[in-house]
């Protein structure tokens, strides 16, 4: 039988679970194209506090199973992030669901347009749900090395 996944707005108390499931994602999915001072510089990034900060000022949403976290992601006023999948439920179409459901927050909330900074593992989803890149970005971060992202942008359609 199917596991039943639900998508549900992010409480204080999920930052904990939420912060292992960044933690595993990142760790899986970013070693192949940053430095490890880039990873330590994300996995820093979306510390709890900062994780518990977005619960509280925005619109964190949650995908889960009766037993495990599976996918997330944040709007902050018309800024999309923190939207990661598990890596074993990635390309399962998981992303798209908690992007649409931001999507369609900040369009009940008046945004006609979405920003976010895009990772170089991210960039390619981002690019297929019709995000465009406005710049690419660099953030020095530890032993001269560098974190390479995009900004990107979305017009909504009310």
């Amino acid at each position: 039988m199917a596991k039943e996944i639900i998508m549900r707005i992010a409480e204080s108390q999920d930052a904990d679970p939420l912060k292992e499931l960044i933690n595993e994602t990142i760790d899986t999915c970013y070693f192949r194209i940053y430095p490890q001072e880039a990873i330590d510089y994300f996995k820093d990034y979306h510390n709890r506090a900062n994780i518990v900060n977005d619960i509280l000022e925005g619109h964190c949403l949650i995908l889960t199973t009766e037993e495990e976290f599976i996918g997330t992601g944040t709007l902050l006023g018309s800024n999309a992030k923190r939207v990661f999948v598990k890596p074993m439920y990635q390309n399962m179409r998981f992303g798209k669901r908690i992007m649409y459901g931001l999507e369609e927050k900040a369009v009940e909330k008046g945004i006609r347009k979405i920003d976010m900074d895009a990772s170089l593992v991210a960039y390619p989803f981002y690019k297929a749900l019709g995000y465009e890149a406005q710049m690419e970005d660099i953030i020095p971060v530890k032993n001269g090395q560098s974190l390479r992202y995009y900004k990107m942008v979305k017009e909504l359609r009310g």
